[in-house]
């Protein structure tokens, strides 16, 4: 039984030793910015994430992303510091070659007593948004999204959703030399007297 369990991990390792995570990276190109009412052509926001489309159903979401940075910040590794009074974390994502990336993240927090609170909100398609707020001052700053901001994505580990004939031919292989050894007679026990 030890052998079979042994057998069937290495087989299953090997079919899956193809698979390996997508990495890609973005930027957003080209913001209006409400507060100088002016298009900033040369305004980028950029980032990158990482995942594997578990399901293979050729879209990435949320729960298969293991980073979205943007900046410095990781929104899928900060999520685990949220509280009661502060939020950092993707709330949505989805990314498709086909269907194009959207996603809405932040982080934001204030104090108990919500006399200070700010924050930076990016939401794909409308906007991202800075805020500071004090009993003394508020400043907000918002970029928001126009027919003349461009996507542009590069993906530095493209990966097939569906296996590749050889990795569908190693797992017949492995399966057929399980199934063959399964098979064959068992030795028989000398018993000693």
């Amino acid at each position: 039984m030890k052998h079979l369990f042994t057998a069937t991990a290495l087989l299953f390792g090997s079919a899956l030793a193809h698979a390996q995570s997508a990495h890609w990276t973005f930027t957003y190109t080209g913001f209006y910015d409400r507060q100088a009412a002016a298009f900033l052509p040369d305004m980028q926001i950029a980032g990158s994430f990482t995942g594997f489309d578990q399901n293979a159903d050729g879209v990435l979401e949320i729960g298969e992303l293991s980073s979205l940075t943007i900046g410095s910040m990781d929104y899928v590794a900060c999520a685990a510091s949220s509280n009661a009074y502060y939020h950092c974390g993707a709330d949505s994502f989805v990314f498709s070659p086909n269907r194009g990336l959207a996603f809405s993240l932040g982080e934001y927090g204030g104090d108990p007593e919500g006399w200070n609170s700010g924050g930076h909100l990016i939401e794909t398609g409308k906007l991202s948004y800075d805020y500071q707020i004090t009993p003394y001052n508020t400043v907000e700053h918002h970029l928001l999204w126009n027919e003349n901001t461009v996507l542009s994505m590069v993906s530095a580990s493209p990966v097939s959703p569906v296996p590749e004939a050889p990795a569908w031919a190693m797992l017949a292989a492995g399966l057929g030399a399980v199934g063959l050894w399964r098979r064959r007679p068992a030795k028989a026990v000398p018993i000693s007297r």
